[in-house]
C-alpha cells in the first residue's frame, strides 16, 4: 500500500504496524490460548484505533494551521486535537463539512468507492466496545485487517485536504 502522506504519519502508521505484527506474531507462534492473548488484542484495537485518530485530527489541523497566526493555531488545536471525537468515518466526513463542503462530498463518494467504510468504522467500534467493558471476540488477523482498511482512507482524507 503506498502512503503518500506526510513522513511523520507515514512513520506513525509504520510503528503501528510494526506493533500489530509483533503481537500476531507471538500469538501464532503457539499462544492462541493462552490468558495475555485477548489483553494484546484488546490492546491492539486501542494501539490502531489511537493511531487513526491522532493522525486524522493533526492531518486536518496541518491543512489548516499553515499561514495562520498563533492564536488561530491554539484555536485550531483545542477545536480539533484536543477535541473529543471518535475516528469513523462519519466524524472525519463531519469535520470535512464544517471545512468545505466539497471536501466532505468527494471524502465521502471516495471512501464508498473504496469500500472500506465498514472495517474502519467496526474498528472504532471494537474500541468503544472494550472501554465501555465489554470483551473484544475478534482475532488479531481481524484487527491488523481493520487497521489496513483505515490506512486506507487516512489516505484518502490526505488526498482530499492537499
Amino acid at each position: 500500500m503506498e502512503l503518500l502522506m506526510n513522513g511523520e504519519f507515514i512513520q506513525m502508521i509504520e510503528d503501528t504496524r510494526a506493533e500489530l505484527d509483533s503481537i500476531r506474531k507471538w500469538i501464532n507462534a503457539g499462544n492462541q490460548f493462552d490468558s495475555k492473548t485477548r489483553y494484546l488484542i484488546s490492546y491492539a484495537v486501542v494501539k490502531a484505533s489511537g493511531a487513526v485518530e491522532v493522525i486524522f485530527k493533526k492531518m486536518i489541523y496541518n491543512y489548516l494551521s499553515v499561514g495562520a497566526n498563533e492564536k488561530a493555531k491554539g484555536y485550531l488545536e483545542k477545536a480539533i486535537i484536543d477535541s473529543s471525537c471518535n475516528p469513523n468515518t462519519g466524524n472525519m466526513s463531519n469535520m470535512l463539512q464544517n471545512i468545505s463542503s466539497e471536501w466532505k462530498t468527494l471524502f465521502d463518494q471516495q471512501v464508498k468507492q473504496s469500500g472500506e467504510k465498514d472495517k474502519l468504522n467496526s474498528l472504532v467500534q471494537l474500541r468503544n466496545d472494550f472501554a465501555h467493558g465489554d470483551s473484544i471476540s475478534v482475532s488479531i488477523d481481524t484487527v491488523i485487517k481493520y487497521f489496513d482498511s483505515a490506512v486506507k482512507i487516512l489516505n484518502i482524507l490526505d488526498n482530499v485536504c492537499t
